[in-house]
């Protein structure tokens, strides 16, 4: 017996250098995703304008098709930029267009009118519930809208007329997106809100649907169509317009 033990120690030592060098292999952990993500989106809105506008107690109608304002629109920005830290986010989405129109019209010999507009929407978002293809969010901040409108007249007898104001104001708003993975690259995303309740507008609201498609891991285009309502009177100032029209956009995400 102690022979046999004295045989088999001996072979142990004699191999113990050729294993000497060797290690076991470990397992790397994986990556960890990171709980920071980044959106920043340019979209094109062709609106159409319907509804009312007035300065110092002088209200006039305001039915433009895309077309009018298009032909009509010196310069426009819009995009937006969205933060989110693992359930919870940051979005800011801007607007800001500059419109001018002159002519002429019955009984007068010209008239100009301009029209710079900014609205900012700025939310607080939460991921209230998500799975592999669909994800529900909720959120809340506020709508800025600052608007400058001046127009002047010109008769046939050579008077003038002319008006001018701006307003900017706050609302508070309230809203849910949603985003269905259709398959195949294709996406299905709906948001709405509503706001103002008195506190500066006496009703906002917002409503937008449309389809994506991701061509790689961080670029999607969208296309849909986006509608935008106020409701806002105050000091002879008046904004009763609903913006709306088709929608497009390119997003990155990081």
């Amino acid at each position: 017996m102690k022979t046999r033990t004295a045989i088999l120690s001996a072979l142990c030592l004699a191999n113990l250098p050729a294993f000497a060098g060797t290690s076991i292999p470990s397992v790397e952990p994986g990556p960890t995703a990171s709980p920071w993500s980044c959106r920043f989106e340019i979209y094109g809105w062709a609106q159409a304008l319907n509804g009312d506008s007035g300065v110092r107690g002088y209200t006039a109608p305001v039915n433009a098709s895309f077309r009018d304002i298009l032909s009509n629109l010196k310069f426009v920005a819009m995009g937006a930029v969205e933060i989110n830290y693992n359930r919870w986010g940051v979005l800011a989405d801007m607007d800001y267009a500059t419109l001018g129109v002159s002519g002429s019209g019955p009984g007068l010999t010209s008239f100009d009118v301009n029209l710079h507009q900014f609205v900012g929407n700025f939310v607080v978002t939460y991921e209230a519930f998500k799975t592999d293809t669909m994800k529900f969010d909720v959120y809340a901040g506020v709508r800025v809208n600052s608007i400058s409108l001046d127009f002047n007249i010109t008769g046939p007898l050579g008077n003038t007329y002319g008006r001018a104001g701006s307003k900017s104001w706050v609302d508070p708003v309230i809203g849910a997106r949603y985003q269905q993975d259709l398959g195949h690259d294709v996406f299905f995303r709906a948001a709405g809100d509503i706001g103002g309740f008195g506190v500066s507008s006496q009703f906002t609201w917002q409503a937008m649907a449309g389809f994506g498609y991701s061509f790689h891991e961080y670029g999607s285009l969208l296309l849909g169509y986006r509608g935008l309502g106020t409701d806002y009177s105050n000091g002879g100032f008046t904004y009763d317009v609903i913006a709306h029209g088709p929608v497009i956009g390119y997003e990155w995400k990081f």
